[in-house]
């Protein structure tokens, strides 16, 4: 891959800022108040990195019709480092949930309707455009019989979605209509299901039936999605940084600046050695530096800033649409050959250009879909009380 395009990256960033000043000022949302506002400002960067990542990838399949992770360490890290942040603030949200109900019981099918209600909606919008994708080009006509098609259609569903199960109407590759990006819900769906029994280990108050039935569901998901151990690495350093912080033996200290310092540079340590973020020293470091931000470091007032926080605000939708759109770039819009063609310039810049109706198209989504359906559930929940 050509070294120039890291020369992309600052305007990349400039295009970045501009575009989430005009989404902010042209669809307007307000700011709730959160604990960790630092945890909500990184959620968006991390999921812009996903797009960055997705799209060095759509680059080189575009050249060699390979699929296949970044040869850049950069690049890389950008979905795999940024996709263990996000199972480590999970673990660590959830878990120091679990810390804050000590006194009473938790009321687990309100708690999983919750998760339903954050998480499918947005969920099930991208999958419909997922099969409306698929329709057309398999010119809305049947390929495959129907229960190949319902086995399908209700792993995407379900979040089950892998490259193995993921063709829909006989389709190859149907993944790459999203850039392969529902690999981890599954995950996070048996982090939540495992939570009482993460309760119950810290001796909290729980229903053992709850316990059983939802270990039992998360099993189940594992089994059928043939979950990998190494993936829960992260939930296990997120529940740690949890415990570390709930001890309150860190409050104010990690927020000096030596501290953002050494974030930083453990960050830019672990990009010039690994080419990943999956093995074990680069989980500890990502917990590590993960650990200085939910202690209240901002980096300098960054992450907590009314901008990050209104980026991160999108994170979900943008985690999810991203990768949709690159495709109707490349296949609609510019189309695969010619998209083959294009320099090294050419594409990076395609990719600035895409960022601004990207972030409106997820700012729209949210306002539109996800935030009606967090407010419906938390209206039910205040009637509950």
């Amino acid at each position: 891959m050509n070294f120039t395009v890291y020369a992309f990256l600052i305007p990349i960033l400039a295009v970045l800022i501009v575009s989430v000043l005009l989404v902010n000022k042209l669809v307007k949302t307000d700011l709730s108040e959160i604990r960790y506002p630092e945890i909500d400002g990184l959620r968006g960067y991390l999921a812009f990195f996903v797009f960055l990542h997705h799209s060095y990838i759509w680059q080189v399949f575009l050249k060699t019709e390979n699929w296949e992770d970044p040869a850049s360490n950069l690049f890389n890290q950008f979905g795999e480092t940024t996709v263990v942040f996000f199972f480590i603030i999970t673990a660590f949200l959830f878990t120091t949930k679990l810390f804050n109900n000590k006194t009473g019981e938790i009321d687990w099918p309100d708690y999983l309707k919750s998760r339903f209600f954050r998480l499918f909606p947005m969920y099930f919008f991208s999958v419909i455009i997922i099969f409306f994708l698929v329709a057309y080009l398999t010119q809305f006509t049947i390929r495959v019989p129907f229960i190949e098609n319902l086995k399908s259609v209700l792993s995407w569903l379900f979040f089950n979605v892998s490259k193995k199960n993921s063709d829909l109407n006989g389709l190859e590759d149907t993944f790459i209509l999203n850039s392969g990006i529902t690999w981890t819900l599954p995950y996070e769906w048996t982090f939540y299901f495992l939570l009482p029994l993460i309760a119950l280990w810290f001796k909290i108050k729980v229903n053992l039936k709850a316990v059983f039935a939802f270990t039992a569901a998360a099993a189940i998901i594992m089994v059928i999605n043939k979950s990998s151990l190494r993936h829960f690495m992260p939930f296990v350093g997120g529940i740690i940084v949890a415990i570390l912080l709930n001890t309150k033996k860190f409050e104010g200290i990690l927020k000096q600046k030596k501290y953002t310092i050494l974030a930083i540079l453990l960050l830019a340590l672990s990009v010039y050695f690994f080419n990943g973020g999956r093995k074990p020293i680069q989980i500890v470091i990502s917990s590590v530096v993960f650990l200085i931000i939910a202690s209240g470091n901002s980096f300098l007032g960054i992450l907590s800033s009314a901008f990050s926080r209104k980026f991160g605000q999108i994170t979900y939708s943008l985690y999810l649409l991203h990768g949709i759109l690159l495709f109707i770039i490349f296949y609609f819009i510019i189309g695969f050959e010619k998209a083959k063609m294009l320099t090294n310039s050419e594409f990076w810049l395609i990719i600035i250009a895409s960022i601004f109706p990207l972030l409106l198209i997820c700012q729209l989504t949210f306002k539109y879909i996800e935030l009606p359906l967090m407010s419906m559930s938390k209206r039910n929940k205040t009637k509950k009380l």
